[in-house]
C-alpha cells in the first residue's frame, strides 16, 4: 500500500483509505460475502441519483481477495469529531441531525430492500431470543405502518460528515419503509450503541456524557419537523432492537438489547 492509500478509518465490516485525489476506497473485511459490496454499490448509486448529498460510488474493485468500492471523497469531519472539538454545539448538532434525517425520509427510491422483510429475516436469525419471543415480535411487525420512504438503516453521528457541505455516508443498509422505524434505530444507537473502536478514549468518554443531550435535541426537532409522534417511534423499538442482535456488536450491547426487548414484551398484553 502506497502513501497515497493510507487508512483513514476502520469499521466493523470495512476500512476506509485514501485513493488518489478526492476519492476514497472502502475495502471490505476478509470473509465477508462479495455480494454485500455489490449490493452496497447498487444501493448507494440509487440513493446518489435521488439527489441527496451522498458520495458518488465510482467503481468496484478487488484487492487481495477483498471487495472494494471507490467513492467520491466526503470532505470534512464526522459529527462526533465536531462535538469532540466543541461540546457546546451539542443541541445545534442534534437539531441538524434531525433535519438531515427528515430530508432523507421525504425521498422515495425504487429497487431497495423492504424494511419489514429485512427486519423479520434478521429477527428469525437472532439466537438470543426464544421461539415465542421471535414469533411475537415478527407478528407485531405486520401491524405497523410501512409508508415506502427512503430509510438509511444505520443513521448516527459518525455517518454524518460536516465540511463545505453536509454529507450522509454508509448506505449499505438503506431500505424502503417507515421513517419511524429508522428513527427508532437511531435512538437505539444513540442510547446504547458502542462507539467506533478507533476513537480515542477521551472522545469516547466525552460522547458518553453528551449522548443524552444530543438524543433529546435530535428527537424533539425530528418530531417537530416530521409530525411523527414518539408513540409511533416507540412502537418500532422492539423489532429494531431484535434485528440488531444479529449484527457484529459487542456482547454487553447485545445483553442490553435483550433486556430492553424482554422488558417491553412483558408490558404488552
Amino acid at each position: 500500500m502506497g502513501e497515497s492509500e493510507e487508512v483513514i478509518a476502520f469499521g466493523r465490516t470495512a476500512e476506509l483509505m485514501s485513493y488518489g485525489e478526492q476519492r476514497v476506497l472502502k475495502l471490505f473485511r476478509s470473509g465477508l460475502p462479495a455480494n454485500l459490496a455489490e449490493e452496497e454499490f447498487r444501493i448507494s448509486m440509487a440513493v446518489y441519483q435521488s439527489g441527496l448529498s451522498v458520495p458518488q460510488p465510482l467503481e468496484m474493485l478487488e484487492r487481495d481477495g477483498r471487495a472494494g468500492i471507490v467513492y467520491e471523497k466526503a470532505a470534512g469531519m464526522t459529527m462526533i469529531a465536531a462535538l469532540a472539538r466543541d461540546p457546546g454545539i451539542v443541541k445545534a448538532e442534534g437539531q441538524r441531525m434531525a433535519r438531515l434525517h427528515a430530508e432523507i425520509h421525504r425521498c422515495r427510491v425504487e429497487g431497495l430492500p423492504r424494511q419489514k422483510a429485512a427486519l423479520a429475516h434478521k429477527i428469525t436469525e437472532a439466537k438470543l431470543l426464544s421461539e415465542d419471543e421471535t414469533r411475537r415480535i415478527t407478528a407485531g411487525i405486520d401491524l405497523l405502518e410501512d409508508e415506502g420512504f427512503l430509510c438509511h438503516g444505520d443513521y448516527h453521528p459518525d455517518n454524518i460528515i460536516l465540511g463545505e457541505k453536509e454529507w450522509i455516508i454508509d448506505w449499505m443498509t438503506a431500505m424502503t419503509g417507515s421513517p419511524a422505524a429508522d428513527v427508532a434505530r437511531t435512538l437505539l444507537l444513540l442510547r446504547t450503541g458502542t462507539l467506533p473502536e478507533e476513537l480515542p478514549p477521551p472522545v469516547q468518554e466525552l460522547f458518553a456524557r453528551l449522548r443524552e443531550n444530543l438524543t433529546a435535541a435530535y428527537l424533539q426537532e425530528y418530531m417537530k419537523l416530521s409530525g411523527i409522534t414518539y408513540t409511533e417511534i416507540e412502537n418500532w423499538l422492539v423489532p429494531v432492537a431484535a434485528a440488531r442482535l444479529v449484527e457484529w456488536i459487542p456482547e454487553p450491547e447485545k445483553a442490553q438489547l435483550v433486556k430492553l426487548i424482554r422488558e417491553r414484551l412483558q408490558e404488552q398484553p
